[in-house]
């Protein structure tokens, strides 16, 4: 995370101006500001059980118990967001922002193993990574001190709803012969959603006429559903919904429109 803020500070101080500042404007005129951006995101822990029993259903007998956590994996996101700003310093801004939200799980048997195909998906579950394709739609304000400056900080805050396809508390193993064992069970299968929020500072770089380059660290704050505990082999675990902070690196390009007298943008 360290090396990744220093790369944007250093991208962001190589940019040189021109003769002019390239994104100064007249006081108080509106602009509209697009931004393309791509990000890294910061892993989290999600949930963990300490002691999950997990029968073997070929004896029906035999019972292991796996000590399992899930996290939410390192990985690399992409943003499109607009921005108005009517005078130089407050704008509205909304965003989608592509997040992954990928699970990283771990198995390890607590105790000396009772069934061999229990083994098997322990070691499956520790071994597989889960990628997804979350999005977070957000809305809200931005604050920057100048907009006239070839340099210019700013501060951002806001929500939103986080879209997410995957499941955060089903989970399966396969043992040797390829079965499925399903540990946590779901009821929803399909899309839900969960608030998410976004708190941001960075800064803009001139970077032309019409262009700015773009770098910020987040915090993005995300309901996502954790597991709190064992249950019954195949059941819908206990669950709640908590907030996680995930934060991330996001440099971006920003398109500037500018309203002038008598023209559209």
């Amino acid at each position: 995370m360290r090396e990744a803020v220093a790369v944007a500070l250093a991208a962001a101080c190589l940019v040189i101006p021109g003769s002019r500042l390239a994104a100064q404007h007249a006081a108080g005129r509106p602009i509209l500001i697009f931004t393309v951006s791509g990000a890294y995101l910061d892993d989290v822990g999600l949930w963990s059980v300490a002691d999950q029993p997990v029968i073997d259903p070929a004896t029906g007998t035999r019972t292991d118990h796996f000590a399992l956590t899930r996290n939410v994996k390192r990985t690399i996101g992409a943003g499109f967001a607009g921005t108005y700003y009517k005078g130089s310093h407050l704008g509205i801004t909304g965003e989608a922002f592509l997040m992954g939200l990928g699970y990283d799980d771990t198995c390890r048997l607590v105790a000396p193993p009772q069934a061999a195909l229990n083994v098997d998906r322990c070691n499956s579950i520790d071994e597989r990574e889960r990628s997804a394709a979350a999005v977070a739609l957000t809305t809200g304000l931005i604050y920057r001190l100048t907009g006239d400056e070839f340099i210019s900080p700013f501060a951002r805050v806001t929500a939103g709803m986080l879209v997410n396809n995957q499941s955060p508390l089903r989970l399966f193993g396969r043992d040797s012969n390829g079965n499925e064992l399903l540990v946590y069970d779901d009821e929803n299968t399909g899309t839900r959603l969960r608030p998410a929020f976004v708190l941001g500072i960075g800064t803009t770089v001139a970077a032309g006429r019409a262009y700015q380059i773009r770098w910020e660290i987040r915090d993005n704050i995300v309901g996502i559903q954790r597991v709190t505990g064992p249950v019954g082999q195949g059941q819908v675990p206990p669950n709640e919904t908590v907030y996680k902070h995930i934060f991330s690196i996001n440099i971006g390009l920003d398109v500037i429109l500018e309203r002038r007298p008598g023209r559209r943008y």
